[in-house]
């Protein structure tokens, strides 16, 4: 088993390194600060796993699906989501301060592994360099955190006493990205042909990482070169008959596609309590267990997949028919959504078994328990299988899973090799786009591109966005992509994308079916309404500074107009 990930799971309980509400007041008060404990490479091994728990993102990632336009939190006691997307949070929301905190105790670990491991003499160069390779990338990734969404931050390269940093002014977030890919490159020389347990990064997972804030801050022609590194290593996994689904499922999660994953040991989540399980997506009536019944797939989501021959629904020639929004599309469709009048899995508690039937929340026939006129429903009339664990053990247990999460693939180095072929060659890069996009639809049988509808560049950003936004649905990355392409703003009902507008679910056959009746127009046919989502653009494309970090440090500059 990994060993990493089971370490985490035991330092939990027996390794406890102090957490503070906020930044500030972070740093280490227990017993492994004192100089007699950097003695040995297992001292450092402790501290880095702890650091690595980080990187369990349990459920985090289906819950940042739900502030996109991808998806729907019912809840909004869970983290501050349902008050991002729906653009009612403050300079103390939630997730503001939690992201800020959560990252600035890694990097306050980071540096205190960082600084102990040169105390510690009974330690070889390459063990010493791995650990310093690993704790790098950690580093880096939380800054990569942190400029996405705050923009300019405090880049702390030390350790600190509470006295200095409450002097801590934001630095530019050009510096504080240029030193992070800087310690990026520096991990991928340590790490380079090092043997690596699956979970623990390497120097390919640094390079993508490079590729990802290139990307993202719009250095284009470094994105071209750090995808070259990656290019010949992995592959798209394109076995049986849904490959795509088994990615996720557990079925293929150590395939040559995934570049870094978070495992997700049976074990390792009975130590650790859980890791999230299947409980933040599925519905109440199908599991041993009573689940959460919060995050599910929003109609605009559905809208975006294409139909099987390759035409979005509204392109020029697609057979697309609203009455029949479920028939004819894309394969990783239905290895993604489970949709009214299609099949759901679920648990026989008295056989022990998984099996199939009918799902429909307007017929109470069929799940009762996920009827919309029912207390705790499917609030989309849609629900999630990508992710799904349907072993067992999962659908009898719904705190804990077994599928792996992944966290970097090869599909997303396609996308991001084609956004930067596009933005450095425009139009001309055609051909070489819609190859790449065609990749992507070829492992799942999906039909290519038509390419005499897509002549310019706008047009062909668009058809990459969308083909961004179904292959990496449900992987918590759709927000960003909407901010930073500076999408958050569009109305979902124009444009289908956005978070402005109605919220709109599945198709409704039916009048009179559930507590709340109201329908929203979508192409003539009555969708189900879910909510009115509103975005400020003046100041929405960054999150605020936590009110709480101003107040113990007023160096700390606001964004605009928050």
């Amino acid at each position: 088993m990994n060993k990493i990930a089971y370490m985490t799971c035991v330092l939990s309980l027996a390794f406890t390194m102090q957490a503070c509400d906020d930044f500030l007041d972070s740093f280490p008060q227990d017993t492994v600060t004192n100089e007699n404990f950097w003695k040995s490479k297992e001292d450092a091994d402790k501290v880095l796993v702890d650091i690595y728990a980080s990187l369990l993102l349990k459920d985090a990632i289906f819950f940042d699906e739900a502030m996109s336009d991808n998806a729907y939190l019912v809840w909004d006691w869970w983290g501050g989501a349902q008050q991002v997307a729906n653009g009612s949070y403050t300079t103390s929301g939630e997730i503001p301060t939690n992201r800020w905190n959560g990252s600035y105790e890694v990097i306050r670990k980071c540096w205190f592994l960082l600084e102990g491991i040169e105390k510690i003499e009974d330690i070889s160069e390459q063990d010493k360099n791995k650990i310093i390779g690993e704790t790098y990338f950690m580093l880096a990734y939380n800054y990569y955190v942190l400029t996405s969404y705050f923009g300019d931050v405090p880049l702390v390269t030390k350790t600190l006493a509470i006295p200095e940093s409450k002097q801590l002014v934001r630095t530019p977030k050009a510096e504080v990205v240029d030193y992070a890919i800087n310690k990026l490159k520096e991990a991928a020389v340590m790490l380079e042909g090092l043997s690596q347990e699956k979970g623990r990064v390497t120097a390919d997972a640094c390079r993508f990482l490079i590729a990802r804030m290139y990307l993202y801050n719009g250095d284009y022609s470094n994105v071209l070169e750090t995808v070259k590194l990656l290019e010949d290593k992995y592959q798209l996994y394109r076995e049986g008959d849904t490959p795509y689904e088994d990615l996720f499922s557990g079925v293929a999660e150590n395939s040559c596609e995934v570049i870094l994953s978070v495992v997700c040991d049976k074990r390792v989540g009975e130590i650790y309590t859980s890791h999230g399980g299947n409980g933040i997506m599925l519905l109440k009536g199908i599991t041993g267990e009573d689940p959460y019944r919060g995050v599910t797939p929003s109609g605009s989501l559905v809208d975006a997949y294409p139909m099987a021959d390759g035409r979005l629904i509204h392109e020029a020639g697609s057979s697309y028919d609203p009455k029949k929004p479920y028939e004819g599309r894309d394969p990783r469709f239905y290895q993604s959504i489970v949709y009214p009048t299609g099949q759901i899995k679920y648990l026989d508690v008295e056989t022990g078994t998984v099996k199939e039937r009918l799902y429909d929340p307007e017929d109470p026939t069929t799940v009762p328990e996920h009827q919309y006129n029912y207390s705790q429903p499917s609030a989309t009339g849609y629900m999630w299988n990508k992710y799904i664990d349907y072993s067992v053990y999962a659908m009898n247990s719904v705190w804990d899973r077994t599928n792996d999460i992944i966290v970097f693939r090869y599909a997303d180095v396609l996308l991001m090799k084609a956004e930067a072929l596009l933005q450095t060659k425009g139009e001309s890069a055609k051909e070489e786009v819609c190859n790449l996009i065609d990749q992507l639809r070829d492992r799942c049988s999906c039909g290519r591109v038509h390419r005499e509808n897509y002549n310019s560049k706008d047009e062909l950003m668009e058809l990459l966005k969308n083909e961004r936004r179904i292959e990496l649905a449900n992987e918590g990355l759709r927000y960003m992509d909407l901010i930073r392409w500076k999408d958050a703003e569009k109305n979902t009902i124009v444009t289908g994308v956005g978070l402005t507008g109605q919220m709109y679910g599945a198709y409704m056959r039916k009048d009179g079916v559930g507590k709340d009746d109201k329908t929203v127009d979508v192409d003539n046919t009555p969708r189900r309404y879910i909510e009115t989502r509103y975005f400020n653009a003046s100041k929405g494309y960054l999150f605020p500074i936590p009110q709480k970090e101003r107040d113990l440090n007023p160096n700390l500059t606001q964004n605009p107009n928050w």
